[in-house]
């Protein structure tokens, strides 16, 4: 990259600036033919300049008005001086000194300020106070004279401007890292020969020529300055090339004359284009050489490399540039390899370039409160899973390489959680009126299912937890004719999914049919049809008169559907119930009411085959005994059961 020319010329004799031979300290520069003048310096003193360097401006300020000296007074030239930082502060104005040597003693006692870089408010003091007094002298030159090493935190544009509008000439020296296009913008034009500039406070004097000899100019005087020997050209043609993640090289056009060397100076430049002066290094070149290899530098950063020509007793010319390092090399390819429902897997191909080990930062998209999120990795990883995320979030993740000095450009992405999922084509068959079945579609990636139900107008609710293989479930128990809600949740881990719910309900309990029937005038045959899913049946029966009388009961087998009640009381009629177990549950049936018979008994002639039993109730059911008599004893008696059809019955022995 070719760089462009210092815009500041280094012309300095240090033989008449910084040796102390006799002859030099005998040699006094004068500005002559000078008739009237004020000026006003205006110094920065913020925090960055230091102690130690406002000396060198205070020698530097009495170094060029050391021309003016003889002919200070309130009736010729005159001199103030404003110190600025947060605020302005006057040192000393127009009318507190009458000579010379008042001057010089009120500079060499200034006493440094700090704080802040305000030139724009500086600016407008000297021209409210200075320039815009009524005591103004009009028809006499005007000057301002400022001195900074930094960037202005304030506006300087208006200031300038104004007193620029008042006809005063407006000088800049810039230090360090001052800003070379503020300075430029606010002088007097043109620019090349009102702004000035030196990157370091040592060599600020090599200035005083230049500036004497322009401010004596303005002044409409002369100046009478010993002959020195001027020195030749600087380096040229500033050329970076091999840029590197850490070095690179620079290439320039040799000065002329007798060079004794070559400084070479480089600075890195903040995020805001500023040079950062404390990480400001600094090497030798030796005279036969126009190149150098700038070494330890950071990655991805512009520097200000500046080439100072050497000679015997004087700095020559420079010539500066910028040139900008390698970025290192991040990751490639880096993306969510498997978005799960509490983890995404992340993948990426790693740089050419050997690692330390990799940096990981992620937090959730948007969210401003949560804090970031931070993994160290392994240098040979590829890949890494984030666990303990929430399900369908969107989460920013960026991976940073880390190289032995250095840290490469990040490289970032996104990546959303799966969101967890309801169960699908949730589906409830009535089995029985006390089942049923509950059907659903599989979820994947879960840890199992969360059942519940219960009557929907009740609190009773009951809960199962199956194995996330199982697609359907039998629920027993139920009462008939009930409405009941069953849920279903997928369980991950310890958190459930979204509900999947729906109603049912169960079947009228029409299926089971019970009878009953007198098998004798003290005994009662119950009935029934099995049920599916029972786990025994209950028979309770009393009096049907005697409604507070306590039931008696049986408990029977879920295989057993009929059972006999005996040694009732002839012609009574009961209530008898049938319940049906159902897992700790039970249906009631009851049977209509049951009437015992009444018992008839009539003796016949032993030759009598034919008896005839009037009145019998149509479509009633008689048992009919006949036993042999023989004397006073009974014989064993012969049984039929007999269903009235008409209003007559007739009955023969011989049937008997």
């Amino acid at each position: 990259m070719m760089a462009t020319r210092m815009w500041f010329t280094l012309v300095a004799v240090i033989q008449a600036v910084l040796t102390s031979s006799s002859e030099a300290q005998t040699q006094k520069v004068i500005c002559k033919n000078v008739f009237a003048a004020d000026i006003v310096y205006l110094v920065d003193g913020s925090s960055s300049i230091g102690r130690v360097n406002f000396e060198e401006v205070k020698d530097f300020i009495e170094a060029t008005i050391q021309p003016f000296v003889d002919v200070i007074s309130q009736s010729a030239v005159r001199v103030g001086l404003v110190q600025y930082s947060d605020d302005p502060r006057i040192e000393f104005s127009f009318e507190d000194h009458s000579n010379g040597s008042q001057i010089l003693t009120a500079i060499r006692n200034l006493r440094y300020k700090g704080g802040n870089t305000r030139t724009g408010a500086g600016l407008k003091y000297v021209a409210d106070n200075f320039f815009g007094s009524a005591k103004l002298r009009r028809a006499v030159p005007k000057i301002a004279i400022l001195i900074t090493d930094g960037k202005s935190q304030d506006n300087v544009d208006r200031p300038a401007l104004k007193l620029r509008s008042q006809d005063v000439k407006l000088f800049a020296v810039g230090i360090k890292n001052a800003d070379k296009k503020e300075l430029d913008d606010i002088t007097s034009t043109p620019a090349k020969e009102y702004s000035f500039f030196v990157n370091d406070f040592k060599i600020l004097r090599t200035l005083t020529p230049l500036i004497s000899r322009r401010v004596c100019s303005i002044t409409g005087g002369t100046l009478d300055a010993p002959e020195v020997t001027q020195v030749p050209n600087g380096p040229s043609n500033l050329i970076f090339s091999d840029e590197g993640f850490e070095s690179m090289r620079i290439r320039w056009t040799a000065a002329h004359g007798p060079v004794t060397g070559y400084k070479v100076q480089y600075t890195p430049f903040s995020i805001l284009g500023l040079p950062i002066s404390a990480e400001l290094r600094e090497i030798t070149v030796r005279p036969g050489e126009n190149s150098a290899l700038l070494q330890g530098l950071k990655p991805a950063t512009e520097y200000l490399v500046t080439v100072i020509a050497q000679y015997a007793n004087s700095i020559g010319e420079s010539t500066a540039g910028k040139g900008r390092t390698k970025t290192l090399p991040g990751v490639s390819n880096f993306r969510v390899a498997k978005p799960g429902h509490f983890r995404l897997k992340l993948a990426w191909k790693p740089p050419a370039l050997p690692l330390q080990g990799y940096r990981l930062t992620y937090k959730t998209r948007g969210d401003t409160d949560t804090q970031l999120e931070e993994k160290t990795l392994r240098s040979n990883a590829n890949s890494f899973i984030l666990e303990e995320l929430l399900p369908d979030t969107e989460y920013d993740i960026t991976i940073h390489p880390i190289y032995p000095r250095n840290t490469a450009a990040p490289t970032s992405i996104s990546g959303r959680t799966l969101p967890l999922e309801s169960v699908q084509q949730l589906t409830v068959h009535n089995v029985t009126p006390q089942s049923v079945r509950v059907s659903w579609r599989r979820v994947s990636g879960i840890s199992g299912y969360q059942l519940k139900w219960g009557p929907s107008a009740g609190r009773d609710v009951l809960t199962v937890s199956l194995e996330p293989s199982t697609e359907s479930y039998h629920i027993q128990g139920l009462l008939p004719n009930t409405d009941y809600t069953i849920t279903i949740a997928a369980l991950y881990g310890r958190m459930e999914g979204p509900p999947a719910n729906t109603r049912v309900k169960t079947d009228v309990a029409g299926g089971l049919v019970l009878r009953t029937v007198a098998i004798s005038p003290t005994a009662i045959r119950v009935t029934w049809n099995l049920q599916h899913d029972a786990s025994s049946y209950r028979i309770e029966w009393r009096k049907a008169a005697e409604e507070q009388m306590q039931s008696r009961k049986t408990v029977l087998s879920a295989t057993t559907n009929n059972y006999d009640i005996i040694n009732l009381s002839p012609g009574t009629e009961y209530a008898i119930t049938l319940y049906t177990l159902y897992n700790g549950r039970e249906v009631a049936t009851p049977a209509t009411m049951s009437k015992t018979g009444y018992e008839v008994t009539r003796i016949v002639s032993h030759d009598t085959t034919i008896f005839d039993i009037d009145r019998v109730q149509q479509g009633g059911t008689y048992y009919i005994n006949v036993s042999p008599l023989s004397g006073g004893r009974e014989g064993n008696p012969v049984s039929i059961v007999v269903q009235a059809a008409i209003n007559k019955m007739t009955t023969t022995s011989e049937d008997v």
